[in-house]
């Protein structure tokens, strides 16, 4: 009983409001004190020495500084991260390298292409030649014969190259595709031969016929139904120098009637034409 009552006095004496140790906080307030001691006697120091210590406060910050910059400038140009510089400068020249032989690899193969078109315009032109006694020029494709309805094309020669209205324009395989129908000073206009509603002479198994075009490289023609006719068979037509304009693509018959429906195509990829052959009159 009096050993409590003892350190029940002993707790009330060190800390009797606060409950912290009323020495501890002692020494704190005494060691705050030497620190603000120190500071003064360090701004009178200094005001009666000239700034001498704000000077020398200086040159250690600056030294700190300096130390702080070469060790930062050694560990970046240390060998990890100069390797990793070099490695990351190869890949962006191995990149632009690649980037650069695909670009002419995509050329080169741009340009077999178009030779193997011309190269084959002139065999055209060689054949036509001979048959028909004719000149004639090979002209690129400027406009799609897809982004017309009315079955025209836009080509890059006109009157500058002696093309005229009329001039049949060739396939790479020989077929007849169209007749220039206008020209300017360096283009013309082509109606396809199997445009909508345009009507061509041709014979079919040495009988003749009106084939009537139907846009997209198609056209029907009507047949006695005793013909007979087969798929693949070609259609030639007299009137345009007895040139190929298609071939049989399918026959259907009317039960009961006396002609057959013949239905023609044209056996070149419109879409994908890049050059024609103009034979000149």
């Amino acid at each position: 009983m009096n050993l409590f009552r003892r350190n029940n006095f002993l707790q009330d004496r060190w800390a009797p409001h606060t409950g912290l140790p009323v020495r501890g906080t002692q020494t704190g307030r005494k060691h705050i004190f030497i620190a603000t001691l120190i500071v003064c006697a360090l701004f009178i120091v200094d005001a009666f020495s000239g700034g001498a210590v704000r000077s020398l406060a200086r040159r250690a910050g600056s030294m700190v500084w300096q130390f702080s910059e070469s060790i930062q400038k050694s560990i970046y140009e240390s060998g990890f991260f100069s390797t990793r510089r070099v490695l990351i400068a190869q890949n962006l020249a191995l990149t632009e390298q690649v980037a650069q032989l695909e670009g002419r690899s995509a050329a080169y193969r741009v340009l077999q292409d178009e030779n193997a078109n011309l190269r084959e315009i002139l065999k055209v032109a060689g054949i036509s030649g001979r048959q028909n006694s004719t000149s004639g020029i090979t002209a690129p494709i400027i406009s799609s014969f897809r982004a017309s309805p009315y079955g025209t094309v836009q080509i890059g020669a006109g009157k500058s190259d002696a093309v005229s209205p009329g001039n049949l324009v060739l396939s790479v395989e020989n077929f007849v595709i169209g007749r220039v129908e206008t020209v300017d000073e360096h283009t013309s206009l082509v109606k396809e031969i199997f445009a909508p509603s345009v009507s061509t002479d041709a014979v079919l198994h040495g009988i003749g016929v009106e084939v009537l075009g139907q846009g997209g490289g198609n056209a029907v023609a009507d047949l006695p139904r005793q013909t007979s006719v087969g798929i693949g068979d070609p259609v030639i037509s007299a009137a345009l120098g007895s040139r190929a304009i298609g071939v049989v693509g399918n026959v259907s018959e009317d039960v009961g009637g006396s002609y057959k429906r013949v239905h023609i195509y044209l056996p070149v990829n419109l879409s994908i034409l890049q050059f024609v052959y103009i034979v000149k009159n």
